[in-house]
């Protein structure tokens, strides 16, 4: 059983989600520097930008790894004489 991830346009798309939500956290502990919002912050913020950095991570070296693949397999073999 193979393995379907989802297209590379919808894991970018919801790594910006997820860092949009994790910035607006580490905005909401700067204007609200109580201990809740700097706690929530520091670790709900900081995971979700951590896998949002993750997955883009993950969808740049996929790329690369897909593009080389191409380059590679559009190499014509070497003629013997």
């Amino acid at each position: 059983m193979k393995l379907r991830l989802p297209s590379t346009t919808a894991m970018l798309q919801i790594s910006a989600v997820l860092t949009l939500v994790a910035l607006g956290l580490m905005v909401w502990s700067m204007v609200a520097p109580t201990p809740l919002p700097v706690m929530v912050a520091m670790t709900v913020g900081q995971g979700l930008g951590t896998l949002a950095f993750a997955l883009y991570g993950f969808v740049v070296i996929r790329d690369i790894r897909r593009s080389m693949r191409a380059k590679r397999d559009s190499i014509p073999p070497p003629v013997s004489k």
